[in-house]
């Protein structure tokens, strides 16, 4: 048997009812947390030893049932409760689907927090079973993967995550095969996505498996429960910004379920501390003074899932989803003036998947989706609405969908093969306009359409301690008749028990991307367009990954080390005279990035702490720019130190976190227009301090959950960004560039409080 990692600990209740207990262990021996199960629920289980043996259980302490406890354990051992009689259960072995089957994987549990685990190159967040995060209301998920090694939001919002020097849009953001384009509420400041729909969040930030593509750098591949219950689940909450409710009705026992989620802003009737501090954030250097219930900003969230499992083989789930942002703003200039801004934007979208597993060895999957994105902004000027005005207009549109057949076999106990077809058709549009005094002028505007064919096969071998994992992609782009290759491979060495080499190299290509303008409106965290590759003005983005590491687990220290590099190319700017005088041109480009990522962690009994160090170097350079040499990119952070304590009091538990990272390349200008300088200078160094607590506990059969978060402890003011606005107030400055330099801050000290039910 392992040793013990942890002391495991059971808490008892004075209100708990006889058919469930509040329970709670950490790593603890199989065979010990049985007994303690048995005892707690008066019950037994029969099971041959060789079954428990070498095995641990970790359960979030909560209030269980005995079916809870159950599926815990098939799922994390793989164990299945047949029961015999009322108080008698066989444990017997759950056969691993094909598609799951892990052949000697190291399995980092409880990676910073219970609830993060890390597979070879793949982490898995479970929010509803996370520990506390120092700064993170409600398990956001996007936000929890910020304190993940080589993930960083240099703007400081959750949707602009940054993965080992890879931009925000080469993030591959899945919801049940559902393409999202923008997974956030209030410009990125919160996730989009409610995590009480989330079951697993799969993050690859290397070695991606071949059968994802489409994007350059990560894959944020989340998915929402698949378990037919029993019984109604409700799970609601409030906090600062909105409130929700996750409901699951069983249609048929046992076969059909349906999953409603709802989740609603209530920031156009009150603005609490919370919003009005991320508000300060986010329209810094805008005209936007103060929110009233006029001038709203609102945002909500809906999903519906349909479960269908008529047999234990066959799985059909049909999943539907919608993430909108609203702005209207009016206000005065002066007596005879007025501006307004209007700002809608819509995440539609749709998957069917159907799971069929015909035999122990094999399994296949057919899945199809549909996705749209939809952005309308405009902004006006008025002094006599009849004759003098100026309005400018930016829409973006996506329409995505496709359809994919995949299949499992498990070739024999230590050799796994995955292969599929996949095609997808994208609609991609862009539009500017200004106008001034009747004048119009298009300043971008196109429209392209492509249909994508893939074909993918990943072959996963054991041999002794060596573990082997290769993967090709085939990609066929039709509007540019261009085929692509994408090799990939994962090779882990386990040369003790505690100890594993691990080298790994991909080659992705990205068809559909974001370009940056520099234009004129007031949102600058919304300055992106989507745009399709045309092989010319926008070419196909390609990347190559190299890395080389270790994992060493020994007792109750872990330290996972990484190096890297990566290249990348076809990378665009979409710049309105930003570097060349009287012109509108794209700049294409090529980069790289080398860097390194250590984590550090120890845990006790009922503390834990991390330290995350990572270096990265990220280097651009562009046609015709800074005499065709090197320079930082726009998100480079050379040096950030990440520092974690968890504690947990019984039913209390609390985290604290410290951020520092060095600041942001920034470029200078003169004030003729021209580039003095690309990305020389930095900002100063960036640290904030954040607190997150919560405190659970049961009333009869209903648990409850409450908790409060503060981010930015101490308040420092620290200097994030430094970009140039082009004006376009009068004619001549069409041909005339002139620039407004705007500093951006972080954001200040922000608390927020929550508080849940859920039986």
């Amino acid at each position: 048997m392992n040793r013990i990692l942890f002391a495991c600990f059971f808490l008892f209740s004075g209100a708990v009812f006889s058919q469930s207990k509040v329970l709670g262990c950490t790593a603890m021996p199989l065979a010990k947390a049985i007994l303690k199960i048995e005892n707690e629920f008066d019950i037994k289980y029969s099971y041959a030893d060789s079954l428990v043996s070498g095995k641990e259980l970790t359960l979030l302490r909560k209030d269980y049932r005995i079916d809870d406890i159950n599926a815990e354990l098939e799922i994390q051992v793989r164990l299945r409760a047949q029961q015999i009689s009322e108080r008698y259960y066989a444990l017997i072995p759950v056969e691993e689907p094909p598609s799951l089957v892990a052949l000697n994987e190291v399995v980092v549990g409880a990676f910073l927090i219970n609830g993060v685990s890390k597979y070879n190159q793949r982490f898995v967040l479970s929010p509803q079973k996370s520990d506390v995060l120092a700064g993170v209301t409600d398990s956001d998920v996007l936000l929890s993967l910020q304190q993940l090694p080589g993930v960083k939001s240099p703007n400081e919002t959750v949707t602009g995550l940054y993965v080992r020097g890879g931009t925000q849009d080469q993030n591959l953001i899945l919801l049940d095969g559902i393409r999202l384009y923008h997974p956030g509420h209030l410009f990125g400041m919160i996730s989009g996505i409610n995590p009480n729909i989330v079951k697993s969040v799969g993050f690859y930030n290397k070695a991606t498996p071949a059968n994802y593509g489409e994007r350059a750098s990560s894959v944020i591949d989340i998915t929402t429960s698949e378990k037919v219950e029993e019984d109604v689940r409700v799970n609601a909450g409030v906090n600062a910004l909105n409130a929700d409710v996750f409901v699951q009705l069983p249609v048929v026992r046992n076969k059909l379920d349906i999953q409603l989620s709802g989740r609603k802003s209530f920031t156009e009737v009150w603005r609490s501390t919370t919003f009005n501090q991320l508000a300060n954030k986010v329209f810094q250097n805008t005209d936007f003074k103060s929110f009233d219930n006029s001038n709203a900003f609102r945002f909500y969230d809906y999903s519906a899932k349909m479960i269908f499992r008529p047999t234990q083989k066959i799985l059909l789930t049909v999943t539907g989803l919608s993430i909108s942002n609203n702005l209207d703003y009016r206000y005065k200039i002066a007596a005879d003036s007025t501006s307004s801004q209007q700002m809608k934007i819509l995440d539609d979208g749709y998957s069917i998947n159907w799971h069929h597993k015909p035999s122990d060895r094999f399994s296949y999957k057919a899945s199809a989706y549909y996705s749209v994105y939809d952005f309308d902004y405009s902004k006006t000027k008025a002094h006599d609405i009849t004759k003098n005005y100026e309005v400018f207009k930016k829409l973006n549109r996506i329409v995505n969908s496709g359809a994919e057949l995949s299949f499992h076999t498990l070739v024999n106990p230590k050799m796994q093969l995955d292969f599929g077809y996949q095609l997808s058709g994208n609609d991609v549009s862009h539009l500017f306009n200004t106008y001034n005094q009747e004048v119009g002028i298009d300043l971008n505007q196109r429209r392209l359409f492509s249909v994508a064919h893939a074909l993918f096969l990943s072959h996963n071998y054991d041999l002794a301690n060596w573990r082997f994992q290769s993967g090709l992609r085939y990609n066929y782009f039709s509007n540019i008749a261009a085929s692509t290759l994408e090799p990939r491979i994962f090779v882990q060495n386990k040369l003790t028990g505690a100890f594993a080499l691990q080298l790994s190299f991909e080659r992705k290509n990205q068809f559909m991307s974001q370009a940056r303008e520099n234009s004129i409106n007031d949102l600058s965290l919304e300055n992106y367009v989507w745009v399709l590759s045309d092989n010319k003005k926008y070419p196909i983005q390609k990347a190559d990954q190299f890395s080389a590491g270790f994992i060493f687990r020994e007792d109750n220290w872990l330290v996972d080390f990484d190096a890297y590099y990566k290249t990348v190319s076809g990378i665009t700017g979409l710049n309105f005279g930003f570097f060349s005088q009287n012109e509108q041109q794209t700049l294409k480009g090529n980069g790289f990035t080398k860097g390194v990522e250590v984590f550090i962690q120890k845990k006790a009994d009922n503390w834990r702490s991390a330290i995350t160090y990572s270096f990265q170097d990220s280097q651009n350079k562009f046609d015709g720019l800074n005499n065709n040499r090197y320079f930082q990119s726009n998100s480079n952070i050379k040096h950030a130190l990440n520092l974690n304590v968890n504690k947990k009091w019984n039913r209390f538990s609390a985290a604290l976190g410290w951020f520092w990272h060095t600041g942001k390349p920034y470029s200078s200008i003169s004030d003729l227009g021209t580039t003095e300088s690309f990305n020389a200078d930095n900002l100063p160094v960036y640290h904030r301090m954040d607190v997150s607590c919560e405190y659970a506990f049961l009333f009869g059969k209903i648990n409850f959950r409450t908790g409060f978060s503060v981010y930015n402890l101490y308040n420092r003011k620290s200097l994030i960004s430094r970009e140039y606005e082009r004006q376009f107030v009068t004619a001549a400055d069409l041909a005339n560039e002139r620039y407004k330099r705007n500093d951006y801050y972080s954001l200040g000290i922000t608390p927020n409080v929550f508080f849940r039910v859920s039986f």
